[in-house]
C-alpha cells in the first residue's frame, strides 16, 4: 500500500504560506506619488507624512525636502519649513534659489519683514527672470511700501553696482548670440568670483560644448557634480555630452538617475524634459512638457514646439499638427511652424512617420545650412550669421564633421569673418590631427578675412611659423586639386601664338571667379567643360575670332556646357550646379 503523507499542521501551513509571500518593496517615488495623491485631496496631514518618508528614503533629493517644507508652510509651521529650506541651500542644492522665495513668504507670515525682504532680494539677485520673479517684485514693493522696508534692497543694489557684477548676465547674452568664446571668458571670471556657485560652471560647460571642446565641457560638468551630486543641470549636460561621444555605459548610468527625478520647479523640469527628448526618451519628455504646459500658459512658442516635437517623435502626428497650428497662430512671421506643418501633413497623407524632430524651436540645421548656402550664392546674408544654433553647429562640425563638411564650414567662415572665427581657425591650423589640405584652406581664409600674421601651424608633420609676406599670392589654386587642373588644362590647349598675355588673363579670370564664389563654389565634375569655357573667355578678352562651338569641339565637350559656364565665369555665381 502506497504511504500517505502526514497532514500538515496549522503552524506548518502558515509557515509555508509566509514563505510564498513576495515582499512589497517601496521607494521614495512610491511615497512621493502617495503624497501628491493626498495633496490633491487637500489631506495635508497624510501628504506631510508621505513627503517626510520620501525625504528620509532619498535624503539627497532636494525636491522631496522642498515638498515637505511646502506642506509645513500650508499647515502654518513656518519656522520648521524655513529650517528645511535652509538645509536644502546649505547641504543639498545651493542652486535651488526658489528656496529664498519660499523663505521670504514664511518670514512674512511670521511678521519677520526684514528677513523676508532679505530673502526676496536674494532671490531676485540670483534669478531676475525666474519663474517667481514677477511675484517677488510685487512682494518686495509691498514690503517696502506697507512695512517700511527697502534697506536691504538698497544695500544689495549699491553693492551690485560697486562690484560691477554684470558679467554673468553679459555671458548669458553672449551665449544666446552665439559668441561662445567671449561668454567663456566672462564665465571663467564669474567662477573665480563665485567659487561656491554652480550656475556659472554649468553655463561654462555648455559654452565649451558649443565650441566643440567636449573634453573640457565634461571636465567642468564633472567638477559641478563633485560639489553637488544631484545637480540637475550638470547631470543633464553630462548625459548629452556622453551621448555625442557614444559613451553608452556612462550615458546609461546617468539616465538611470534622471529617470528617478521628479522635479517640482519649472526650470529643472524644462531642463530635464529637453534632455530626455535629446536622449530619445520621448515618452518621458512628452509627459514632462505637458506638465510644464499646465504650469505655464499656451503662449510660449518654444515650449509648445517641444510638446509637438515629443508628440511627433512618438507617432502622435495629429496631436503634433494641432500644436504646430497653434504655434503658427501665435508666431505668424516664423518659418519654423510652417516647415513642420508641411512635414507632418506629408507624413499623415503618406500614412508614415516623420523623421526625428529636434526639440529646438528652429528649422533643422541641415535645412538651415542649405538655405544659408543659397543665400550666400545670391548675395543675401540673411539672419543666420548671428544665429547661435547655426554658429554652434558650425563650430561643432569643424571639430567632428567629415572632410567635405569641414571644407564647407571653413569656406562659410570666410563670410562670417569675425574675431571668434579667426580664433577658431588659428587653433584649427595648429592641430596635427587635421589634414594639411584643410589647414591650408583655413590659412587662406585667415588671410582672406584680414587676420594679421604670423600664423602658427602644423604642416608637413612639423610646427611652422608662417609670415604673411612669405605666403604665395596665388595659393588659392592649391586648395582644391581640380581648381589647378582647370587652369593647367586651359594652358595646355591655348595656342602658343597668344603668348604669356593669354596665360595671365586666364589666371586672373579664373582666380577672380574662384574668389567670388569661394564661400559656396560649384562642384567641378568635368575639367574639360571648365577649361573650354575659360579659354573662350580669354579669347573674347583678346578680341580673337572664335565661337563657342569651335572651342567646344577642340575640347570634345558640348557647346551648351561652354556657354553656361562662360556666363558663370563672367558674373557672380547664381547657383551651385554640378557642371
Amino acid at each position: 500500500m502506497t504511504p500517505v503523507d502526514k497532514p500538515k499542521s496549522q503552524e506548518e501551513k502558515l509557515s509555508t504560506h509566509q514563505n510564498n509571500v513576495i515582499p512589497f518593496q517601496v521607494d521614495a517615488a512610491f511615497f512621493f506619488e502617495r503624497a501628491v495623491h493626498y495633496l490633491d485631496r487637500h489631506d495635508l496631514k497624510n501628504a506631510l507624512k508621505n513627503f517626510r518618508k520620501a525625504a528620509e528614503l532619498e535624503p539627497d533629493n532636494p525636491v522631496n525636502h522642498c515638498n515637505l517644507a511646502g506642506v509645513l508652510s500650508e499647515l502654518g509651521e513656518f519656522e520648521e519649513s524655513n529650517k528645511i529650506l535652509q538645509k536644502i541651500l546649505k547641504e543639498i542644492d545651493p542652486d535651488l534659489v526658489e528656496c529664498h522665495f519660499y523663505m521670504a513668504n514664511n518670514c512674512a507670515n511670521l511678521g519677520d519683514y526684514e528677513h523676508a525682504e532679505e530673502h526676496i532680494t536674494r532671490y531676485l539677485e540670483l534669478d531676475p527672470r525666474g519663474e517667481f520673479a514677477e511675484d517677488a517684485e510685487e512682494m518686495l514693493q509691498i514690503l517696502m511700501q506697507e512695512f517700511g522696508g527697502g534697506k536691504v534692497f538698497q544695500e544689495r543694489k549699491q553693492q551690485q553696482e560697486d562690484d560691477n557684477s554684470g558679467g554673468h548676465d553679459t555671458a548669458r547674452k553672449l551665449l544666446e548670440e552665439g559668441k561662445f568664446m567671449e561668454a567663456s571668458a566672462y564665465l571663467e571670471k564669474a567662477v573665480e568670483q563665485q567659487p561656491d556657485s554652480t550656475a556659472p560652471r554649468n553655463n561654462l560647460s555648455l559654452a565649451y560644448y558649443y565650441q566643440g571642446d567636449i573634453d573640457k565641457a565634461i571636465e567642468i560638468a564633472t567638477e559641478v557634480l563633485e560639489r553637488d551630486p544631484s545637480n540637475v543641470h550638470a547631470l543633464c549636460n553630462l548625459a548629452v555630452f556622453h551621448q555625442h561621444l557614444g559613451n553608452g555605459p556612462q550615458l546609461q548610468e546617468i539616465l538611470e538617475g534622471l529617470r528617478k527625478l521628479y522635479p517640482l520647479y519649472f526650470d529643472h523640469t524644462y531642463k530635464l524634459a529637453t534632455t530626455m527628448g535629446i536622449l530619445g526618451e520621448h515618452t518621458t519628455a512628452y509627459r514632462l512638457f505637458k506638465q510644464l504646459l499646465r504650469w505655464g500658459d499656451r503662449t510660449d512658442t518654444a515650449l509648445l514646439h517641444c510638446v509637438a516635437a515629443s508628440a511627433a517623435n512618438l507617432g502622435f502626428l495629429e496631436k503634433a499638427k494641432k500644436v504646430w497650428s497653434e504655434i503658427q497662430m501665435l508666431d505668424p512671421d516664423s518659418e519654423t511652424p510652417v516647415y513642420y506643418l508641411n512635414k507632418v501633413n506629408a507624413a499623415i497623407e503618406a500614412g508614415g512617420k516623420m523623421d526625428a524632430v529636434s526639440y529646438q524651436y528652429h528649422i533643422p540645421f541641415q535645412e538651415q545650412f542649405r538655405i544659408m548656402k543659397e543665400q550666400i550664392q545670391t548675395g543675401q546674408l540673411g539672419t543666420w550669421r548671428n544665429d547661435p544654433l547655426i554658429r554652434s553647429s558650425l563650430f561643432w562640425a569643424l571639430k567632428h564633421g567629415d572632410l567635405e563638411t569641414k571644407m564647407q564650414v571653413i569656406q562659410t567662415f570666410a563670410l562670417l569673418a569675425d574675431k571668434e572665427v579667426e580664433h577658431v581657425l588659428r587653433e584649427f591650423i595648429k592641430n596635427p590631427e587635421e589634414i594639411d589640405q584643410l589647414k591650408r584652406l583655413a590659412i587662406y581664409v585667415l588671410r582672406h578675412i584680414g587676420a594679421e600674421g604670423p600664423f602658427q601651424a602644423h604642416l608637413d608633420k612639423e610646427e611652422v611659423l608662417l609670415r604673411v609676406q612669405s605666403l604665395p599670392q596665388d595659393d588659392l589654386l592649391t586648395l582644391q586639386p581640380e581648381w589647378q587642373e582647370v587652369l593647367d588644362k586651359t594652358y595646355s590647349e591655348l595656342d602658343p601664338a597668344y603668348g604669356e598675355e593669354a596665360r595671365h588673363i586666364a589666371r586672373d579670370l579664373w582666380t577672380g571667379y574662384l574668389n567670388r564664389v569661394f564661400h559656396a563654389p560649384p562642384r567641378i565634375v568635368k575639367i574639360a567643360n571648365w577649361a573650354a569655357a575659360l579659354e573662350y573667355a580669354v579669347l573674347r578678352k583678346l578680341g580673337a575670332k572664335a565661337t563657342q562651338a569651335d572651342v567646344a569641339a577642340r575640347y570634345g565637350v558640348a557647346p551648351g556646357a561652354v556657354s553656361k559656364i562662360y556666363r558663370l565665369l563672367m558674373q557672380p555665381a547664381k547657383s551651385g550646379e554640378d557642371l
